[in-house]
């Protein structure tokens, strides 16, 4: 029967820890990927505005080169704060699912403007011909470099159901962390802080798996040198994945040492009261 119930609490224990997993897992994606504002906080931090106003610039002079126009046409034709502005325009379409179009108008304006002032003189037909393509190759490579993209909505509904099934989640986690450890004490009446061991070792080995999941992801992937579409977003991507990576080992960390200081505590009492049971046995004989 002692062998029975310990299996049982065993199995209890397992599911204790698969739960406390699960359940920080999607807390913290909650509040990091799945987070607006935890984004455009990194995004503010890695400079992302900045380094994305560069991109926009040096992918315009590609097109410069090519064209046979001054380089001075593409003065001021876009700006830091557009670009920020903008960017948070396909964010919030993401997130909120604003569908709020980018406007590129003040872009086609001021460049147009720069190209007849370059000139100098009324455009030929033919000339407002290749000016109008070249409108057009500039601004859909401005849309591309930030970006923008035709799949926002289609990323928001995925949010959406993403966030509706981390919810369901988190719920179950919960009611199965709070189930396990009651089960595992109902079961341990007779020996209480056999239970409570058996839950403190259940909080160890969750606080293990993040750490030793931040060796492996550490060994195998070289987030730093991760690269997608531009540098700006390259480095704000291996920002928002590192604070993630960060918090999940700060927490496996912190599991970790609550667990093994309430178990040796733990430890220290059922071996007192061995002790004291001892004692009472020899005492009475």
């Amino acid at each position: 029967m002692k062998v029975v119930l310990n299996i049982i609490k065993f199995i209890l224990a397992l599911i204790l820890t698969v739960c406390i997993i699960a359940f920080i897992i999607v807390n913290v994606a909650s509040s990091t990927i799945l987070s607006k504002e935890f984004v455009l906080q990194k995004l503010d931090e890695t400079n992302y505005y900045a380094n994305t106003y560069t991109a926009v610039e040096n992918d315009f002079e590609n097109y410069i080169y090519q064209s046979g126009l001054d380089e001075e046409v593409l003065k001021d034709i876009v700006s830091p704060e557009k670009i920020e502005n903008d960017t948070k325009i396909i964010i919030n379409n993401i997130y909120d699912g604003t569908e709020e179009q980018i406007d590129i108008t003040e872009i086609e304006t001021n460049l147009k403007n720069n190209i007849e002032e370059s000139l100098d003189e009324k455009l030929s037909a033919t000339q407002e011909k290749m000016v109008d393509e070249f409108i057009n190759k500039i601004t859909e490579q401005y849309q591309e470099t930030i970006t923008n993209t035709n799949y926002e909505n289609t990323i928001h509904d995925i949010l959406t159901k993403g966030n509706g099934f981390i919810e369901k989640i988190k719920q179950f986690s919960l009611i199965g962390m709070i189930v396990s450890a009651i089960l595992i004490l109902i079961l341990s009446f007779r020996k209480i802080i056999t239970g409570f061991m058996f839950v403190m070792s259940s909080i160890i080995a969750s606080g293990a798996f993040y750490i030793i999941t931040n060796i492996v992801i550490n060994t195998k992937v070289k987030i730093q040198n991760i690269t997608i579409l531009n540098d700006a977003i390259s480095i704000s991507l291996r920002e928002i994945l590192t604070s993630i990576l960060n918090t999940l080992t700060n927490t496996g960390i912190l599991l970790t040492v609550i667990g093994v200081i309430a178990l040796i505590i733990f430890a220290i009492i059922s071996s007192y009261n061995q002790g004291k049971n001892r004692k009472e046995e020899q005492t009475e004989e």
